[in-house]
């Protein structure tokens, strides 16, 4: 059942990853071009864009399946405590707790959006290669 739903979700990915370069594509005129090295060109930019859309998303993810962002919710959460009529009778957990609480329901890391960035990072290196040697 999960490798069925990696398989979906890395399927997902490429999708939308494939619709940001078709996007890129059709707004720097791809279809219009005739020359290679100018092909060549847009198609390492359109590569570029998703690609490094998927990797920053997926650090931030990264980062955030950490626990490095809890400060920040354990936070805004005592704020509106505090706003509530019993605030001074109760006592708010300490962030220790609330942090061992977030880890019991952390989700993991997604390893498919760090795959599909990179692949479309190395895809925009490759084009970039090839308008160097035709130009």
């Amino acid at each position: 059942m999960k490798d069925k739903k990696n398989l979906w979700s890395t399927v997902v990915h490429v999708a939308v990853a494939m619709i940001l370069f078709v996007i890129c594509a059709s707004v720097w005129d791809l279809y219009g071009q005739t020359e290679t090295a100018q092909i060549m060109r847009i198609v390492a930019d359109c590569c570029t864009i998703p690609g490094v859309l998927y990797v920053g998303i997926a650090l931030i993810g990264w980062v955030g399946s950490k626990g490095t962002f809890d400060i920040f919710g354990y936070s805004v959460g005592g704020l509106f405590r505090l706003l509530r009529r019993d605030a001074y009778e109760q006592r708010a957990e300490t962030f220790y707790d609330y942090r061992v609480k977030k880890d019991e329901n952390r989700k993991p890391f997604n390893w498919t959006m760090l795959f599909v960035g990179l692949v479309f990072i190395l895809l925009a290196v490759v084009f970039s290669v090839v308008f160097a040697l035709v130009e």
